[in-house]
């Protein structure tokens, strides 16, 4: 006998069973869907997908910084104020810091985020102080109560001290990680202290000059005197900064005028009527020039003589200026929508290239890694593109599209992301 016996059921049809599907595959396929819908909604708003946000941080957000691969931000968050770093490359928060009243970020470097806080008792006695966060998890490093921040220097805060008994000025070095003294330097009265200050809040110099003409000159990292002059100069010191190469510029307590020096001689050059009605102040701006930033224009002029060498007519803002161009903009009145651009040449003042209809980005953290500079222009609606302004060509790269976004936007950059705020919602696209 057999076994078994073996029926069949032949009154359905019969089919091969479905074969097992592959996870890859559902993976593949749901992936494709999301493309699919993200290209739909770039589609939808008018954005072509390589504009699109690599992703967004909002609402209610009021500042926005770089520093170390990371976005820093001030934001509201339920009536409360709060400091947020974000991952820049994908947005992931890393940590969520309560802030006080009247605190703001002030610089962010690969170590710390410098927050300072201002206030002012009923007494007019001012309270304000600066913290330190560590940059990798949110938590204060130091504190240094009655100090107001001036910049930095290699590891180092410089700082106003404002609880110094007796008058005068006191500037310490704070070491960025500890808030440790490092060197401090006192001003007695009559003696008037100037910072010169490169672009991403870096301190270049700090110099003091008295009533006599003794200027001395210190290294910010160590706060010894590097350097001292003696100016052909006496009286009350109203302002004092370092001017065009190996010049100190004087601003005479109580009276209009500019006066020009000659540090290792200490001969007066020349002299200039401003600041008052009609006479702007004198602004270094090219190697061996001075600018004069009016109404209806820029006057640049010999920093040995003072004579006018060219005019830029109808441009009277700068924008940034090496040893072969300057850049300027039109400054709108009462309004900053700069929106008309132009370089000229920094020997002759000829016109080398001239942008229209791109407005500058409020540059809050420097200028991206190649110098180039974030702008932007409206689009439809409420949108707007981002681009990349060449400073070489004038020519303007789209990088981004917002479908929410005017005003004045902040913009902020590392190395490989941009970061615009505008609305209380940050923007971050990839930087090519």
């Amino acid at each position: 006998m057999p076994d078994a016996i073996i029926e069949l059921d032949i009154s359905a049809p019969w089919e091969p069973p479905e074969p097992r599907k592959r996870p890859w595959r559902r993976r593949w396929v749901a992936f494709v869907a999301v493309l699919a819908v993200i290209a739909g909604l770039c589609a939808g708003s008018g954005t072509p997908p390589e504009l699109a946000p690599v992703y967004t941080a909002g609402f209610q957000v009021l500042q926005v910084m770089a520093g170390g691969g990371r976005f820093v931000l001030a934001r509201l968050q339920a009536g409360q104020s709060a400091i947020e770093a974000l991952d820049a490359r994908g947005g992931a928060l890393l940590w969520r810091w309560p802030a006080g009243p009247g605190e703001s970020i002030m610089a962010v470097t690969d170590r710390t985020v410098v927050v300072q806080a201002e206030r002012t008792e009923d007494n007019l006695e001012y309270t304000g102080e600066i913290t330190a966060l560590d940059a990798t998890s949110g938590q204060p490093r130091w504190t240094r109560a009655k100090a107001r921040i001036d910049g930095l220097a290699p590891g180092l805060i410089l700082a106003e001290d404002m609880d110094r008994p007796g008058g005068g000025e006191r500037r310490v070095a704070l070491d960025e990680g500890s808030g440790r003294v490092i060197w401090s330097a006192d001003a007695p009265p009559g003696v008037v202290t100037s910072l010169a200050a490169a672009r991403h809040a870096q301190v270049r110099q700090l110099s003091e000059l008295d009533g006599a003409g003794v200027l001395r000159v210190r290294d910010v990292r160590t706060g010894a005197v590097a350097a001292t002059f003696r100016l052909q100069w006496s009286g009350a010191v109203g302002q004092h900064a370092a001017g065009a190469a190996g010049q100190e510029l004087v601003w005479p307590a109580g009276a209009a005028g500019t006066e020009v020096y000659d540090r290792a001689s200490g001969r007066r050059l020349w002299g200039w009527p401003g600041p008052g009605a009609g006479y702007p102040r004198l602004n270094p701006c090219l190697p061996g020039r001075y600018c004069v930033f009016g109404a209806g224009g820029t006057d640049v002029l010999d920093a040995g003589t003072g004579e006018r060498r060219w005019r830029a007519g109808g441009y009277s803002a700068l924008l940034g200026a090496d040893d072969r161009q300057m850049i300027m903009y039109r400054q709108v009145t009462d309004e900053f929508r700069p929106d008309d651009l132009a370089a000229f040449d920094a020997s002759t003042g000829a016109l080398r290239w001239r942008r229209t209809g791109w407005l500058l980005a409020v540059d809050v953290a420097g200028a991206p890694p190649s110098a180039e500079y974030l702008v932007w222009r409206p689009a439809s609606g409420a949108a707007a593109v981002v681009g990349r302004l060449d400073p070489r060509t004038g020519q303007v790269r789209a990088i981004g599209r917002a479908e929410r976004f005017s005003g004045s936007p902040q913009c902020a950059a590392t190395a490989d992301r941009v970061a615009c705020l505008a609305f209380g919602v940050v923007y971050v696209w990839r930087l090519p």
